[in-house]
């Protein structure tokens, strides 16, 4: 099995070198627009933490600048050019739009998967926007972008692993060139400083790259069924629901807590039948003090259940990414936005 493996992880590496050489020595061309287009993405199928840190993008950017955010929708049922509206449903949009959408309602959130088509419709509509935020958007080089952010994970780093079947990368290691700025996401808190210096070093980078880390800060808790918020979360038993790709950091935070953790697949669209396996698994714990725990993610689809959970204790968990040398890294990405910004003119 390893063998056949290989095998098919080598042919799959031909095709991606190819792919890239004929982008790099431009026999096909990558098109350039006049308005800066950061693009966040990663080497690997999944797991780095791409959402939260467009949102830390958002955060850095929404005061001064009319931000888009460009998405494929990943396992959206629907087809085409979409933008997301908050009341729209996972389905339809992908499940991180929406939650991007709802949490920024008043910055322009589409779907499309074919990019440039996506970032022209984006700039005809609204002449105004000053920067598109391209989610996962590293390996469609059919679009160049100004600025490019890749993600790897500190749980599984592109160095130590390897390319799809054989492992986790969706495109050689040497990929990483491509960026100009690299994150490793997901360390925990307590690593020290030359730890971080290891891993810099690691990634190999160029002169004109720049390296960081970052971490997750986990906030709040509130209810899916109302504002409640939860203060002291090691009082209860938990049952864990995700759908997500990495879920290291997650139950390292949560430690002894958890009951059970009922884990689906990434991007899972939750049914009518996964519903009622989580209450019935939830309803098995003995404890007097539980609740059923999930994901930001997840709750903008398990929301389309909220009938079913209501006279359940279902908690979301909120999470903050936080990046050593903030200052430095915020100054890179609004300078990038200033020097390219375009000027507007309306009639």
């Amino acid at each position: 099995m390893n063998f056949l493996l290989s095998i098919l992880s080598i042919i799959f590496d031909y095709i991606i070198r190819l792919k890239n050489i004929v982008f790099d020595y431009e026999i096909l061309k990558s098109n350039s627009y006049s308005i800066p287009i950061i693009c966040v993405g990663n080497l690997s199928l999944g797991g780095t933490g791409k959402t939260p840190h467009v949102i830390l993008l958002i955060e850095i950017l929404k005061k001064d600048y009319h931000v888009a955010v460009l998405s494929r929708g990943y396992k959206r049922k629907s087809r085409g050019f979409k933008y997301v509206k908050s009341h729209d449903k996972a389905r339809d949009t992908g499940d991180e739009p929406l939650l991007i959408k709802q949490l920024y309602n008043n910055i322009t959130v589409a779907v499309e998967k074919n990019r440039n088509k996506g970032v022209k419709k984006i700039i005809t509509d609204f002449p105004e926007t000053d920067v598109i935020i391209l989610d996962d958007g590293f390996q469609h080089r059919k679009i160049k972008a100004g600025l490019n952010i890749l993600l790897t994970s500190f749980w599984n780093p592109f160095f130590k692993d390897k390319l799809f079947p054989l492992g986790k990368l969706r495109e050689n290691k040497n990929g990483k060139n491509r960026a100009d700025i690299v994150i490793i996401t997901k360390c925990p808190n307590n690593i020290n400083s030359n730890y971080k210096r290891e891993l810099i070093t690691l990634l190999s980078l160029l002169k004109n790259q720049k390296a960081y880390t970052s971490n997750i800060n986990y906030q709040k808790i509130f209810s899916l069924n109302s504002e409640n918020e939860l203060n002291n979360l090691s009082l209860y038993s938990i049952t864990l629901v995700t759908g997500i790709a990495e879920t290291n950091s997650i139950i390292k935070y949560l430690k002894n807590n958890i009951y059970t953790h009922i884990k689906f697949g990434d991007h899972h669209n939750y049914d009518l039948n996964d519903i009622k396996k989580i209450i019935s698994i939830y309803k098995q714990d003995s404890n007097s003090k539980k609740i059923i725990l999930t994901t930001k993610k997840d709750a903008v689809k398990l929301n389309e259940f909220k009938n079913e959970f209501k006279s359940i204790n279902i908690y979301v968990i909120n999470i903050e990414v936080k990046i050593d040398n903030n200052e430095q890294f915020t100054k890179q990405i609004l300078n990038y936005v200033k020097k390219n910004r375009r000027e507007h003119s309306f009639s």
